[in-house]
């Protein structure tokens, strides 16, 4: 069965944001074959809000494996890259699944995760007010079943991202070069 990657925090006091993502996720795996596959990318929170939504899936008759949290970067990226489809509220999951053109759905807790949704053409699946389990499921099983279509879709502003991203390390390079000729014409 295809990964559905899912990256989770704790946001609401109530945890009734974490309660409707597993019954999102519940849906989903109700409908169709999916292999859940928790990415906690904060050590201790994330792993805790995982394992969370891991016991409410258990409840709702559905389960998800839970990834070891990697602080190495290159190491989360295999782990989104090996995903059919990233559910994330972390911001970092969300990049890191268009910087390896996984098809990706977000769940929003604050602005920084709506402006990145909105340069990929994309609204959030939900918030942490609001997520229908139904329509989650429809939208995720579409992208399950046309990945391409998105890829197609999204290309032109997946191109633009990483080309914004590679910008600052550029500048960084321009600086040292220039520091190093300068302090070499001394």
């Amino acid at each position: 069965p295809p990964i559905v990657g899912v990256s989770v925090r704790f946001w609401r006091g109530d945890r009734a944001d974490l309660d409707r993502a597993a019954a999102a996720l519940a849906a989903l795996a109700g409908r169709r074959s999916v292999r859940l596959r928790m990415l906690p990318f904060h050590h201790g929170s994330d792993e805790d809000a995982s394992r969370y939504v891991m016991e409410r899936l258990g409840r709702l008759g559905a389960q998800a494996e839970l990834a070891p949290a990697h602080e190495a970067p290159q190491a989360m990226l295999r782990e989104v890259d090996r995903c059919a489809l990233m559910f994330g509220m972390r911001l970092h999951s969300l990049i890191y699944a268009a910087n390896r053109e996984v098809p990706l759905l977000g769940l929003s807790y604050d602005p920084k995760i709506d402006q990145f949704l909105g340069r990929l053409g994309e609204q959030p699946i939900g918030t942490t007010e609001a997520l229908d389990p139904e329509a989650f499921a429809e939208r995720a099983a579409s992208l399950l079943d046309h990945p391409g279509q998105w890829r197609a879709a999204k290309a032109d502003a997946i191109h633009r991202l990483k080309a914004e991203a590679v910008r600052p390390a550029e500048r960084i390079v321009e600086f040292l070069i220039n520091r190093a000729i300068s302090s070499q014409s001394r």
